[in-house]
């Protein structure tokens, strides 16, 4: 195989697949930058108290999960997940401030919204590549509680749920932990997608995602596929492995799946992430929610929510930044081949 150039799916966004440079995977292994130990990490239990208040609990009561929330006074013990907004916000629901042109390039607004952590677990490292599949589902659902709650707001035009795996990708704490950000306006490359999507189902009547589901399903980029759902490494990669978990059925958002989904949904992230820490010694990650901004009938045809994740292999120097192209020397081809074997030991060992 050649360079060659690629055009991602439907952003005008283009790659140059450097596979002439190409490593072999064992050469994307890195030596993790470890988080320094703190005395006391403020999301293990016992440790409530230096946090804010949670604005939602997951206890377990008689094999029942009960939701609460914090006061004030009195943090909840023995909880399974915990949901608190951030100490440190980008983003704080005070800030109402009106949209202010002060000159004809100075546009500002407070910064309006909201920006919550979700602790994922108690047990300090149960990150999702290795994680029991009932505790990343206990997960998954406060992430879509939070959402629910976020998009009743009016004033909230989209939220993004989010992973930073390891301090090279933003994570200053190791405890296993989501956070979720409440935006009053809809960010530059989802209202891109969303104006491809639409101008696609114009021309051809059916969901861009959907047939990309069904071309990917027979190409060599397929990684896993179970019953609701399929992996694959994107066509136009610009992260080394690369990959994108798409639900096979139909939908806007993830607040309209159903529970059996929820369940192949969690096992699937379980496995594909276990198999990228198999394949390169645990990489830092990124991950994303591309979510429609709100349920309604302009969105629910054309858009296809999905997950995306971003190993963090490269480093974007000065030709990336200056011109927004991308040089990706691990083509998705060598990338799918690579994970499919160690994803699929991972469902394997999950069957046992």
């Amino acid at each position: 195989m050649q360079n060659e150039i690629r055009k991602g799916y439907i952003l005008d966004r283009w790659v140059i697949m450097a596979v002439e440079r190409a490593s072999r995977p064992t050469d994307f292994h890195i030596e993790r930058v470890k988080v320094k130990a703190k005395k006391a990490c403020p999301f293990c239990p016992g440790n409530e108290s230096m946090t804010p208040p949670a604005t939602l609990v997951y206890l377990l009561k008689d094999g029942e999960i009960l939701k609460k929330k914090d006061s004030n006074s009195t943090r909840h013990k023995g909880w399974q997940v915990r949901c608190f907004p951030n100490l440190y916000p980008a983003l704080r629901p005070s800030l109402r401030e009106t949209e202010y042109l002060e000159t004809e390039f100075h546009l500002r607004r407070g910064a309006f919204g909201f920006h919550e952590i979700v602790v994922e677990s108690p047990s300090h490292g149960e990150h999702p590549g290795m994680a029991r599949l009932d505790q990343l589902r206990l997960a998954f659902e406060a992430q879509l509680d939070l959402l629910k709650k976020f998009y009743s707001d009016p004033n909230i035009k989209y939220v993004q749920i989010f992973r930073n795996h390891g301090r090279e990708c933003g994570a200053s704490l190791s405890h296993a932990h989501t956070q979720i950000m409440a935006l009053p306006l809809i960010p530059h490359l989802i209202r891109n997608e969303l104006k491809s999507a639409k101008n696609y189902f114009r021309d051809h009547h059916k969901c861009v995602f959907c047939n990309i589901i069904d071309r990917e399903r027979e190409s060599p980029r397929l990684i896993f596929e179970s019953e609701r759902f399929i992996v694959f490494a994107p066509w136009a990669s610009i992260y080394p492995f690369e990959f994108w978990i798409l639900p096979k059925r139909h939908g806007s958002s993830p607040l309209g799946i159903h529970d059996s989904e929820k369940e192949d949904f969690v096992r699937t992230l379980r496995v594909s992430l276990g198999g990228l820490a198999g394949l390169l010694n645990d990489p830092p990650y990124n991950y994303g929610f591309h979510i429609a901004p709100k349920t309604s009938e302009e969105y629910d045809k054309v858009y296809h929510w999905h997950l995306e994740v971003y190993p963090k292999l490269a480093i974007w120097a000065g030709f990336e930044l200056s011109t927004e192209m991308y040089i990706n020397v691990a083509s998705p081809e060598m990338a799918a081949e690579s994970l499919r074997k160690n994803v699929q030991i991972e469902a394997d060992t999950l069957r046992e």
